[in-house]
C-alpha cells in the first residue's frame, strides 16, 4: 500500500519516505546526499521515491539526520587593519561562494594570538560545530594537521606539510614561480637583486626562497649584492625591509617580494626615499591581488586565480566528506608572470 498517499494534505517528511521504503531516516538522508556507504541500488530507489512524492529536505532536519552541521571551519589570526592585505579576504570569499554551491556554510574563527594554535580546532571539533576544516599558510611541522589527523577529522590544506601523504592538499608551485621571476629580472640586466621573504615558519616561504636562490646560483651575479631580507607578508613588513635595503651603500636595483602586500609596502617607502618605480627600482610581487592593478605604476606580480584556489580546496574537502575512505588527493597549480609596469620591462 502507498503509505505516503495518506499524508498528501501536508509536506512530505523524511520519516514518510523512510516508512514507505522500509529504511531508516539516516539511510534516506545519506542516499540523497550521495554518501559512498549507500549502495547504488538503494540510492536510486530513494531518489525515485523522493522525486515521485515531491520530497524537499528541510535543512535542519537533514543536518540532524546526518549528524552533520554542513558547515566548514577556517581559523585566521586576528584580522589585520592594513588595507593592502587583501589576499585573505579574496580567498575567503571564494571559499564561501564555492561552499554555498554544495549547500555548506563557512564559519570563520579569528584567534587573538595566531592561527597556528591547536586550541581553536579542539573546541570546534568537540562542539561539532563544523564538519571539516580548511587550513592555509601551512607549516612544515604543523600541529594543526597533527591534531586533526589524530582525531581522524576531515580537512584540506592550502599549502604543503611534512605529512602530505596523509591528507588532501592544494598548492601553487612557489619554487617554479620564483625561479621564473628571478630569471626575468636577471635577463633585464639587473646585477643587484634582493629578496624579501614571507616568514621562515611557513612551508611556502621555503619553496619561494629556494626558487630565488636557485636562479641566483646559476647566474654570474655577485652573491653579496643579492641580499635576502626577512618579512612577514604584510605591507608594514615590506616597508621595514625596504628601508634596510634601500639605505645601503649599494641598494638593489630590483626587489622580489614574497607577496603583493609586501611589494606595495616596498613601493611606498621607495617613493618616499626618492626612488622612481620602475626607472630606479624594479619591484615584483606574488599573489595577483586586485589592488595591485590600481597602483601607480601597476604592480607586476606572479599571478594565479584566487577564485580557483578557493574552488580547488572546497572540491577536495567536499569529496573527502562524501568519500572518506578514498585515497588522498593533491593538486599543484602554476603562477603566471604578469608584467603590469612596476618591473620596468616595457618602460
Amino acid at each position: 500500500m502507498d503509505k505516503v498517499k495518506k499524508v498528501r494534505n501536508r509536506e512530505i517528511r523524511i520519516s514518510d519516505l523512510a516508512l514507505e521504503l522500509g529504511l531508516t531516516k539516516g539511510t534516506i538522508s545519506r542516499a540523497l546526499n550521495g554518501y559512498e556507504d549507500i549502495s547504488k541500488k538503494t540510492r536510486l530507489r530513494v531518489i525515485e521515491a523522493a522525486n515521485k512524492y515531491g520530497y524537499v529536505p528541510s535543512t535542519p532536519a537533514r543536518r540532524l539526520a546526518l549528524g552533520l552541521s554542513e558547515t566548514i571551519g577556517i581559523v585566521l589570526p586576528k584580522i589585520s587593519s592594513q588595507p593592502v592585505n587583501t589576499f585573505v579576504s579574496e580567498f575567503i570569499n571564494s571559499i564561501s561562494s564555492n561552499l554555498n554551491k554544495y549547500g555548506y556554510d563557512l564559519l570563520v574563527h579569528t584567534n587573538e594570538s595566531d592561527a597556528f594554535e591547536v586550541e581553536p580546532y579542539q573546541r570546534l571539533v568537540k562542539s561539532r560545530k563544523v564538519d571539516g576544516f580548511i587550513i592555509f599558510r601551512t607549516l612544515k611541522k604543523d600541529k594543526r594537521v597533527d591534531y586533526l589527523l589524530s582525531e581522524n577529522f576531515p580537512f584540506v590544506t592550502y599549502g604543503r606539510t611534512a605529512r602530505i601523504m596523509e591528507h588532501d592538499w592544494f598548492d601553487i608551485d612557489g619554487e617554479k614561480a620564483f625561479e621564473e621571476a628571478t630569471s626575468h629580472l636577471i635577463k633585464m640586466g639587473h646585477k643587484r637583486i634582493s629578496f624579501i621573504g614571507g616568514g621562515k615558519e611557513f612551508f611556502s616561504a621555503q619553496f619561494r626562497i629556494q626558487g630565488f636562490r636557485k636562479m641566483i646560483g646559476k647566474s654570474n651575479l655577485e652573491k653579496k649584492h643579492c641580499v635576502e631580507m626577512p618579512g612577514d607578508l604584510s605591507g608594514k613588513g615590506g616597508e621595514i625591509a625596504a628601508h634596510k635595503l634601500l639605505e645601503q651603500k649599494f641598494p638593489p636595483t630590483a626587489i622580489l617580494c614574497s607577496n603583493d602586500a609586501t611589494a606595495l609596502g616596498v613601493i611606498k617607502i621607495a617613493k618616499e626615499l626618492g626612488f622612481r618605480i620602475p626607472e630606479d627600482l624594479s619591484v615584483l610581487g606574488y599573489d595577483g591581488i586586485a589592488l595591485g592593478g590600481y597602483m601607480d605604476p601597476p604592480l607586476s606580480t606572479l599571478s594565479f586565480s584566487i577564485e580557483e584556489c578557493g574552488r580547488e580546496v572546497v572540491d577536495l574537502l567536499i569529496n573527502r566528506l562524501k568519500e572518506p575512505k578514498k585515497p588522498f588527493k593533491s593538486k599543484i597549480a602554476f603562477a603566471n608572470l604578469q608584467l603590469r609596469g612596476s618591473d620596468g620591462e616595457n618602460s
